[in-house]
Formats: C-alpha cells, sequence, structure tokens
C-alpha cells in the first residue's frame, strides 16, 4: 500500500512540475509578446511623430518664403511710392533697384545632402591664447565627423568612431582646463580691481560658453551619424556581420550557459532541451527588441534635426515679422500722405487729453527749455507745466502742443529738433506704437518721409532730444518712453 501511495505521489509531482513548466513558458512568451508590442507601437509613434514634425517643417520654410516674399512687394511699394516726391524720384536714381528673395532650390539641397550634414569647420576669430588649443581640437573633431561621414566599410567607421570619441574627450578637457585658469584669473582681477581685466575675462567666458555649446552640437551630431549608419547597415546587406557580433554578444552575455551555436542560430533539434528552448526564446526576443531600439534611435536623431532646422526658422521668421511689421507702417505713412497730397481736404485734428512724456530709463520728463529759448526740447527732473503736452490724433500721427508756450513740437526746415511750430503740418506729425506706456517716438517728416526716431545725445546717456534714423535697426536702440495721462486739479 505504501509502495503504490509512493508511486502516485510520484506521478503526482511529476504532472505539477510539467504544469508548472508550461505555465511558466505561457508567462514569459506572453510577457515577451508584451514588450514587443509596446516596441512596435513606439516605433509607429516614431514614424508618425517625425513624419509630421518634417510636415510642419515644411509649413514653416513655406510661411518665410511668404515672409520673404511680402518684404519684397513692400520694398518695391514703398520705392514707388518714395519715387513720387521730386526728392525721392532722385534718391531712387541714385539707389540701387530692390533685389528678389531667393527661394532655396529642392536640387541644391539634394546636392548638399548627398555630400553630408555637416559644413566646414567653424572659424574662431581673436582667440585668447588660453583657448586657441580648445577651438583648434574642436575644428579637428568637426573635420574627423566629416570623415565619419564618408566612411564605407565598418572597419572604417569604427575606427573613425572612436577618433571622434577621443577627440570629444579632449576637446572637452582643454576647455575645461581653460575655463579653470580663466576662473583663477578672474578671482584675481577682483582682487586687484582691474577693469580692462575683468573685462577680458568676461569675453573669455562668453567664448568658452560658445566652444562648449559648439561641441555639444557636434557631438550630437555624431550620435545621429552612428544611429544613421547602423540602420543603413542593417537594410544593405551587412546583416551577417551584424547578426554574428550581435551572437558574440549573447555568448558574453550567458556565458555561464552552455549552448551551441546551432541553438543560438535557432535551429530545432529533437533533443533540444527545455534550457535550450528557453535561450531561443530569448535570443529571438532579444533580436526584434535590438531592431525596433535602433530604429528608435534613428528616429529620435532625425527629428532632433528636423527640430533644429525649425527653430532656425521660427527664430527668422519672429525676426522678419518685426521688420514686416515696421516696413507695414513706413508705407501705410507713404500711402496716406500720398492720398492727403490729392485730396481736397485736409482730414481735421482731435485733441485726445492732456499728457506727460517720460523717459523709461532715467524718469526724466519731456520738456522745453526753461530759459528764454522756449522752442527748445530737453529731459528735466522737474515735473512742470513746461513738461505737459495736448496730444492731438489725425489718422494714424500725433501733434504734440507743449501746454506751456502753446507751440507744436516736430522737425525745422534744417532738419532739427524743435518746439517752434505754430500750426500742426506735415513737419509736425509723430507715430508711437500701439502700447503708449512702453513706446518709441518717431518723427514722420524726417529722412525725406522715411521717419527718425526721437535719440538722446552721449549715446543714449544724455538730457538732450535729438532725431535719429528710421532704420529697424535704429528703433531696436531708440529710447522707450511713456505717454501718461495728466489729470488737471
Amino acid at each position: 500500500m505504501s509502495l503504490f501511495s509512493e508511486a502516485q505521489q510520484q506521478q503526482r509531482m511529476a504532472e505539477v512540475k510539467n504544469d508548472n513548466e508550461m505555465t511558466e513558458s505561457y508567462n514569459r512568451e506572453e510577457e515577451y509578446q508584451r514588450a514587443q508590442q509596446a516596441a512596435v507601437e513606439a516605433v509607429m509613434v516614431g514614424r508618425e511623430t517625425l513624419e509630421a514634425t518634417i510636415g510642419q517643417g515644411e509649413q514653416l520654410q513655406n510661411a518665410e518664403n511668404m515672409a520673404d516674399d511680402t518684404e519684397y512687394t513692400l520694398d518695391k511699394a514703398n520705392r514707388m511710392l518714395r519715387g513720387m516726391t521730386w526728392s525721392g524720384f532722385i534718391l531712387n536714381k541714385l539707389s540701387r533697384d530692390v533685389d528678389p528673395p531667393e527661394y532655396k532650390d529642392d536640387t541644391i539641397n539634394d546636392t548638399k545632402n548627398n555630400k553630408g550634414t555637416l559644413g566646414p569647420p567653424k572659424v574662431y576669430e581673436q582667440v585668447p591664447d588660453l583657448y586657441k588649443a580648445a577651438a583648434q581640437a574642436l575644428q579637428n573633431y568637426h573635420a574627423n565627423l566629416q570623415v565619419l561621414e564618408d566612411c564605407e566599410t565598418n572597419e572604417q567607421k569604427e575606427t573613425c568612431r572612436l577618433i571622434c570619441d577621443d577627440m570629444h574627450r579632449q576637446v572637452n578637457k582643454k576647455i575645461t582646463e581653460a575655463s579653470t585658469m580663466i576662473g583663477q584669473q578672474r578671482k584675481d582681477n577682483n582682487d586687484s580691481v582691474n577693469d580692462n581685466a575683468c573685462k577680458d575675462t568676461t569675453n573669455d567666458e562668453d567664448l568658452a560658453l560658445q566652444l562648449q555649446e559648439d561641441v555639444s552640437a557636434l557631438r550630437q551630431r555624431q550620435l545621429v551619424l552612428q544611429h544613421v549608419q547602423r540602420g543603413l547597415m542593417m537594410t544593405s546587406g551587412e546583416k551577417t556581420d551584424a547578426s554574428a557580433s550581435s551572437i558574440n554578444d549573447k555568448v558574453k552575455l550567458f556565458k555561464n550557459v552552455k549552448h551551441n551555436d546551432t541553438t543560438v542560430n535557432g535551429s530545432s533539434d529533437s533533443n533540444t532541451t527545455s534550457n535550450d528552448t528557453v535561450l531561443i526564446q530569448q535570443d529571438q526576443h532579444l533580436d526584434t527588441i535590438n531592431q525596433q531600439l535602433q530604429e528608435l534611435g534613428s528616429l529620435a536623431g532625425n527629428l532632433n534635426i528636423s527640430l533644429q532646422q525649425q527653430s532656425e526658422v521660427i527664430d527668422s521668421l519672429d525676426s522678419k515679422n518685426d521688420t514686416l511689421h515696421f516696413k507695414t507702417k513706413t508705407v501705410n505713412r507713404r500711402t496716406e500722405r500720398f492720398i492727403q497730397d490729392k485730396s481736397w481736404t485736409k482730414p481735421r485734428a482731435e485733441f485726445v487729453r492732456y499728457a506727460w512724456i517720460r523717459h523709461q530709463i532715467s524718469g526724466q520728463y519731456l520738456s522745453v527749455a526753461p530759459n528764454n529759448d522756449s522752442t527748445t526740447l530737453v529731459l528735466s527732473n522737474v515735473f512742470n507745466e513746461r513738461c505737459i503736452f495736448g496730444i492731438w490724433k489725425r489718422n494714424r500721427v500725433l501733434g504734440l502742443q507743449n501746454k506751456y508756450n502753446r507751440r507744436w513740437a516736430g522737425q525745422s526746415l534744417l532738419g532739427k529738433l524743435t518746439c517752434s511750430a505754430s500750426t500742426f503740418n506735415r513737419r509736425e506729425e509723430w507715430e508711437v506704437d500701439n502700447d503708449w506706456s512702453d513706446t518709441t517716438l518717431l518723427i514722420v517728416s524726417a529722412g525725406w518721409g522715411s521717419g527718425g526716431y526721437l535719440l538722446l545725445d552721449k549715446e543714449g546717456k544724455g538730457t538732450q532730444p535729438l532725431i535719429g534714423g528710421g532704420d529697424i535697426s535704429i528703433k531696436k536702440q531708440a529710447p522707450k518712453w511713456c505717454i501718461d495721462e495728466f489729470l488737471e486739479k
């Protein structure tokens, strides 16, 4: 009875063991399938994201082309309107005509892409002695990345990759050494209070930041190149070498497990044990995941390049948007003047309010001179009736009538800033931004009708207002003013 019970017990244990092995195998296969399905979904999402990013980049490029075309149209219109006056006609004869925009040619871009994505090494001008070695190492690193692009065989790519990695470490090392010496010099300069030396040290720190940004960009480009080359290797008929290296890696990974190459290659045998079956499943799972990860890395690299290009286009569009807004206002001014000249009646000016005009940085008020010559505009720390102006509006332009002398601020016949006109005419027209609390002041009649911004002498640090140029570069340097309402008590 005891022997029968022992036999039944062994049979029952064997059945439980088989059930456990089947459950284990099922759980393992289900886990592998879930992991592979997640990897495939990630790749699909990456492909769709890259496709959407490329489409967005094309839209941004079209927007930039439209901005260039609009700017060209505005320049032509401005030149045509300027030529309707005698002074503008002569100026057009003496100046060069507007050049049409140059659009990018796809064939040229394709040729450049075939030659590689990297341009020539960046040239750094006026490099301090401490950073010459770092700048030279960075240029060498850039040149070797160009060699990495042109490598054809796997041996060349691997050798060049090792060289680039070593050069990347050398560049970082030299930048760190130079930055450490600059930091010590800055500390010594602070102790000695040397302004010139502190200024040179600040410039050196700016160069160090520029070098670090450049080496980071080159490193990112190297990683992208390596991902792309791996993707090409897997799709260009070199799968044998890749699978061989993968087998070697797996042998190292499972060096404590004994199995032959036939098991790794997936060949089934009638005497295959359960351990060999598990190893085959692991190998197939690792191969699948490895391929998905390589494609994800390539997609990530391409996404990074596309986003960098789009960032550059967005920055360009931001700058061009300001330029277009500026030129549109110039064309509108000239058009309104031309319409006024052809109309029988002049539009009437409407009084808006009394206000004071304060310089944002210094806090001083725009005022007429306190001496007997009350036609000169100056900046004053004292707020009184000389600082109050009546704001009149006519179409898009404003008129500034001083409350103290009842004269209008504008441009004299000699082109000087003055507050002596008795009527609100074309030389007394001003233009401001939409936000009166933070605006520039433009006198419309200056610059042969192109306008001139109200500046300050001594490069903006003085107290004497004057009329400057009307270009957008001058606008960026022009002081900001606050026009606020004056309430009489």
